[in-house]
C-alpha cells in the first residue's frame, strides 16, 4: 500500500528528530504536524509553530493539550508565516532539527485565506537559515487550487537552486492520482539515508 504524503513526511520527522530538539511547524493548520513533531521531541525538545489563523492556532493548541504527559516547550505564534521565522533567526539560528511546511488553505476554512508564493519563498529562506546542519526542512505544496500551481513552481524553483548551491532535495509525488498532485519536498544540507 502506498504511504501517503503526510506518512512519508512524519516518517521523515521520525528520521531527525528526538528528544530535546527544536521543531518548528511553519504553517500548523489543524495541528497533525506540530503532534507528530511533539512525540518526536518530548521529553525536554521545543516545538514553536505557527499559522496566520487564530483557529488553526486554537485548533493546534487543543491538540497538543490532549498529549497529557507532554513534557516539552511549546510556543506558539499567530501571524505570517514568513516574519515569524525571520524573527526567530536571531535567537535561533541553526538550532531547527525539523522544520515542515503544508502549504495552501486550511482544510474547512476560509480557502481565500492560503499562503501565497512570495511570503512562502521568503519563509523558505528564513527557515533554511534557522535548519541545523543536520536537519531536515520538509514541505508539501498543494497544486490543485486556484494560486496552488504557482505556488509549487515556486517552491520547486526554490529547491531547484538550494541543489545548485550544495543542498539536497528530493520530491515525492503520488502516482495514479489526479491530474494536479500534491507534492512532498524534503531538503537537507547533507544526503539523506532514509528514501520513502
Amino acid at each position: 500500500m502506498q504511504l501517503s504524503l503526510t506518512q512519508i513526511a512524519h516518517q521523515y520527522l521520525q528520521s531527525v528528530l528526538k528528544a530535546g530538539d527544536l521543531a518548528i511547524d511553519a504553517t500548523a493548520g489543524n495541528g497533525h504536524d506540530s503532534v507528530a513533531c511533539a512525540e518526536c521531541i518530548h521529553p525536554g525538545g521545543q516545538l514553536q509553530y505557527i499559522d496566520c489563523q487564530p483557529s488553526a492556532i486554537a485548533a493546534t493548541s487543543q491538540r497538543l493539550a490532549q498529549m497529557t504527559e507532554l513534557q516539552c516547550q511549546i510556543v506558539s505564534h499567530l501571524g505570517d508565516h514568513a516574519q515569524i521565522l525571520a524573527s526567530l533567526q536571531a535567537r535561533y539560528a541553526g538550532q531547527a532539527k525539523a522544520i515542515i511546511f503544508n502549504l495552501g488553505y486550511l482544510p474547512g476554512s476560509d480557502k481565500s485565506i492560503q499562503t501565497q508564493p512570495q511570503t512562502t519563498l521568503r519563509a523558505l529562506q528564513s527557515a533554511q537559515q534557522l535548519l541545523h546542519p543536520a536537519g531536515l526542512l520538509l514541505v508539501t505544496a498543494y497544486r490543485g487550487h486556484p494560486g496552488g500551481q504557482e505556488e509549487a513552481d515556486c517552491v520547486s524553483q526554490w529547491m531547484q537552486e538550494a541543489i545548485q548551491t550544495g543542498g539536497h532535495a528530493q520530491c515525492h509525488s503520488p502516482e495514479n492520482t489526479r491530474a494536479s498532485p500534491p507534492q512532498l519536498w524534503c531538503y537537507s544540507r547533507r544526503p539523506q539515508k532514509n528514501k520513502y
